[in-house]
């Protein structure tokens, strides 16, 4: 295990969030299939929408939260996620969603973990704004991801 301060991990989530939000502007570009450039596009939105909420949120919660340590598990799956990502067909919405929904569980359950294990009440609350941040944003795909499926 290692340990990183709540605004690490905050740093961290914004970091990846902008990262995702480059791969999907790079290939709405780059697709020919107008429903995958609609999910990209909407991909692209929530991503750099939930990066500028984690730099607004960063400066929501107070100094005394944001230097709390966390035990954290070993290297998380932002790499091999982004790399999935970067493999998949972009012209199959389908392949498209299922990675989008596998990161945004991931994140959830990232931020589920380390509350079952904060020890303090500002990591805890902290914790929870971040987890709910993220259910919502599973949630909101997931509606989007049924909707779109209509076409």
């Amino acid at each position: 295990m290692r340990y990183k301060t709540l605004e690490d991990v905050i740093q961290e989530g914004r970091e990846f969030h902008q990262k995702l939000g480059r791969q999907y502007a790079e290939f709405e570009l780059l697709s020919a299939d107008e429903r995958a450039s609609l999910l990209l596009d909407q991909l692209k939105r929530r991503e750099v929408s939930m990066s500028h909420t984690l730099d607004n949120f960063r400066e929501d919660v107070g100094e005394g939260a944001l230097r709390t340590w966390v035990q954290f598990a070993p290297e998380g799956r932002e790499p091999e996620l982004l790399q999935r990502l970067r493999n998949i067909d972009i012209s199959d919405i389908e392949a498209i969603g299922q990675v989008a929904m596998d990161i945004e569980m991931y994140l959830s359950d990232q931020y589920r973990d380390l509350l079952l294990i904060a020890d303090t009440p500002t990591a805890k609350r902290t914790l929870e704004r971040l987890l709910e941040l993220e259910q919502l944003e599973e949630h909101t795909l997931s509606v989007n991801l049924y909707n779109l499926r209509d076409c």
